[in-house]
């Protein structure tokens, strides 16, 4: 049995996905089963980083990822972060430890 390719267009909402370099981060679900360039997120993440488009990059957004896994390992489950701070302070090149972020980026309650 061999493989086969298939190249397909599909048309998006606009709140249902945004484009970073050359990957798709998108709220439906069946499409990152098909492309490993198509990222599932939920719509509130995709709301958020649309404020920011334009100005992303897969490697902030990589380190955003890595850094909530880390300053949800490391500290209460009970905070909540201000993603959009996190971002901000990623986009513009500021090297911080996930303490700085753990003191700095809680949301206020």
């Amino acid at each position: 049995m061999g493989k086969m390719s298939f190249t397909f267009n599909i048309t998006l909402d606009e709140d249902e996905f945004i484009r970073v370099e050359d990957h798709l981060f998108t709220t439906r679900e069946t499409l990152s089963r098909e492309e490993p360039k198509v990222h599932l997120i939920n719509r509130r993440f995709l709301g958020m980083l649309k404020e920011f488009e334009g100005r992303l990059t897969m490697k902030a957004l990589e380190e955003w990822m890595l850094l909530s896994r880390a300053l949800d390992q490391t500290c209460s489950f009970e905070n909540k972060w201000d993603d959009r701070k996190i971002l901000n302070e990623l986009l513009s090149g500021h090297d911080h430890p996930v303490s700085w972020y753990a003191r700095n980026c809680k949301v206020a309650s």
